[in-house]
């Protein structure tokens, strides 16, 4: 029997560290396991609204810009269907067009949310922002008798942003209430938006209410509030959008409008697959409901009703809540010692890359995520922001994490992701997953994805932790350039090293003969005297070619130098290897010879006239090559003066010379005399 193939859905989504962004994953996840889906997260995350809240001005340094990049690689992931929450993604996006941004990813079937768009292959689930904006606005208006209330609207060219404003001036224009510019600030869904809402409340001092396009702004205003001495249902009524966790947490508990994001993406799944099957689905909008609470001055209508016994759960219900969020706090502080720890242990193996990809898989693992896979980019890719992207077309999986084993590729070895050969393949294991996929980059360098399938509550520790990989492959490439100059760097001394044998070579020898120069004499004989520690009989032999002046004058210089080689040959064949043997300029030849041999000067002089006349004898030359010789003996130790043996020889080299031929020009009659 032929198991049936596990579908496989994308969800591009942003602003994940908000609320209704969460309750999507929530609604996608749920649904993914009654369908028996695969599902995988490309999540856009923004850091810029943390720097905000932590130091209270954006960072000149973000590179949030990178997280827009994310979404294309779903292009490459072999996936079944896409859900695009655009809602979450539009206000990061350079290209605001919901039309484009959804022809750009068509080619398979596509749930857009939160936008309405008639594109072929795509339909929309979006909520209805309009009438969720109007109880609202009736319930401040006739209730409590506002008459100035405050927007605080949501991103630009955001559709449910646009919606819950039109709603708004809307229901201001039919009650005959006046607005300004200056009664409307924006923002961008954040719960980081303080200095909007305080400059909303300088230019509106005596505001009755103010009406936030989502929870997360008015969690912002609640802050503004405590600040200014402002007592929230009282002073002043507020109103949010979303019925968020975060609008019961707040004190006092905050009226809003039930927008269902829960449902929203599980209805997405469940359209997706009705979708697969061959069904028709149509675009469609889900139902919002208004929540009556303390911030607009009511009591609560679940508290109005309620009995002793029901508040009595209310009451439980919110501490545990509030021990719950102790607890992740508390995880939260004691897995953020992990992060110092990963980049000690990355650091360590920063030498061996298939060992450093293997060690963060081990700490997946140690994370306790069901599976994990390391894609890199080869080569790395650089992207400032500004120039145009392009998406590449293959990753390399450098390392995996699941069944308990991890997994790590030599840098050669590793499989490519293509299209055909996509990520979802290769993640394919037989089981189901709910991958979140993080970009891993460090400033403008991109190096690639984490895919790992956690927990949704774990997703903002991961993403700490996928900032720190970031910088970890930055470490590594560094390393890789480093170690990549250390080589070259140690090539260039070899060769340098190499051209210094050389030089030293040239800078000791004699060119013309191949034996040392006075240089190269003087320190090897130096060295040698060092190196005697016990005394020893030595010798020094100072010899000079006869009449090289009459040879160079009659004959030429090339005959000159023929001469010089011929008994530079001599020389050399009459002496041992380790014997130090130089010629010290024009025709002079000086020997140092260690040898304990009796009768030396006699054996040697023997040895030269003998070749000298073999040399003669078969030579057509038309003149003989002699040599007349100096030679000293004496005791060779550290102490002895080598420059006063070779002017000792230089003197018997002298007298020597005086019983040289007048001429070494052969005879014609007898080329022997």
């Amino acid at each position: 029997m032929i198991k049936k193939r596990r579908y496989s859905i994308g969800v591009l989504i942003g602003g994940v560290h908000t609320n209704f962004p969460k309750e999507i994953i929530k609604g996608v996840i749920f649904a993914a396991k009654e369908l028996d889906v695969d599902v995988y997260f490309f999540l856009g995350t923004q850091t810029k609204g943390f720097f905000q809240d932590v130091i209270g001005v954006y960072s000149s340094n973000s590179y949030d810009y990178q997280f827009n990049t994310i979404h294309d690689y779903s292009l490459i992931s072999g996936l079944d269907g896409l859900i695009i929450s655009f809602g979450t993604l539009g206000k990061y996006l350079n290209d605001q067009n919901a039309v484009r941004f959804a022809k750009r990813f068509n080619s398979i079937p596509t749930v857009f949310l939160t936008e309405m768009v008639d594109v072929e292959n795509c339909h929309s689930l979006i909520s209805d922002n309009y009438q969720g904006i109007c109880l609202v606005m009736k319930h401040l208006i006739e209730k409590h008798g506002c008459k100035k209330i405050l927007y605080m609207d949501g991103p630009e060219n955001n559709t449910d942003a646009a919606e819950r404003k039109t709603a708004y001036l809307d229901m201001m224009e039919k009650y005959n209430l006046p607005v300004s510019p200056q009664m409307i600030a924006r923002g961008d869904y954040s719960e980081f938006v303080d200095p909007e809402v305080e400059q909303l409340l300088n230019l509106n001092p005596h505001a009755d209410a103010i009406v936030f396009a989502n929870d997360d702004m008015a969690a912002a205003g609640y802050k503004v509030a405590r600040k200014r001495g402002l007592m929230i249902g009282r002073d002043i009524l507020f109103t949010g959008y979303d019925n968020s966790d975060t609008a019961t947490g707040l004190i006092p508990p905050l009226t809003t409008v039930t927008q269902d994001g829960v449902t929203m993406g599980r209805e997405a799944v469940y359209d997706m697959i009705k979708r697969f099957r061959g069904k028709m689905v149509a675009s469609k909008r889900i139902p919002v409901s208004f929540v009556q609470r303390e911030s607009c001055g009511c009591v609560s209508e679940n508290i109005s009703e309620s009995s002793p016994a029901d508040l009595s759960e209310e009451v439980q219900r919110l501490n545990h809540k509030i021990a719950y969020m102790k607890q992740e706090s508390l995880n939260f502080q004691r897995k953020s010692w992990f992060i110092p720890l990963l980049a000690r242990d990355l650091n360590d193996c920063i030498e061996d890359e298939a060992e450093f990809c293997f060690q963060i898989m081990n700490k997946m693992k140690e994370l306790h995520a069901n599976s994990a896979y390391l894609f890199l980019l080869d080569p790395v890719i650089v992207y400032d922001g500004v120039s145009d992207w392009t998406c590449p077309d293959t990753l390399r999986l450098a390392s995996y994490y699941r069944h308990g084993r991890a997994i790590s590729y030599q840098v050669n070895d590793r499989p490519l992701v293509t299209k055909e050969n996509s990520i979802s393949k290769m993640m394919d294991d037989g089981d189901r997953h709910k991958f979140m996929i993080f970009l891993l980059f460090s400033g403008e360098r991109q190096y690639g994805l984490l895919a790992c399938d956690i927990e949704q509550e774990d997703f903002t520790f991961f993403y700490v932790v996928s900032l720190q990989l970031g910088l970890s492959l930055r470490y590594l490439e560094i390393s890789k350039i480093e170690a990549a100059h250390r080589h070259e760097l140690s090539h260039d001394i070899e060769v340098i090293r190499d051209q210094n044998r050389v030089l030293d070579i040239m800078s000791n020898h004699d060119e013309l003969t191949g034996l040392l120069n006075l240089r190269g004499f003087t320190e090897s004989s130096e060295h040698l005297r060092m190196q005697t520690v016990t005394p020893r009989k030595a010798y020094i032999i100072y010899g000079d070619l006869d009449h090289l002046k009459e040879i160079n004058d009659s004959w030429g210089h090339a005959e000159g130098d023929f001469a010089l080689c011929s008994l530079a040959g001599i020389l050399r064949d009459s002496l041992r290897s380790t014997d130090i043997l130089a010629r010290i300029g024009g025709d002079e030849f000086l020997a140092l010879v260690m040898s304990d041999m009796d009768a030396f000067d006699e054996e040697f002089r023997y040895r030269v006239k003998q070749a000298c006349t073999a040399l003669n004898e078969q030579s057509e030359k038309p003149y003989f090559v002699e040599v007349s010789l100096g030679i000293v003996s004496f005791t060779l130790d550290q102490a002895t003066d080598v420059h006063k043996m070779v002017a000792e020889a230089d003197k018997k080299l002298y007298e020597a010379k005086k019983r040289r031929k007048p001429s070494i020009r052969k005879s014609k009659n007898n080329p022997q005399q």
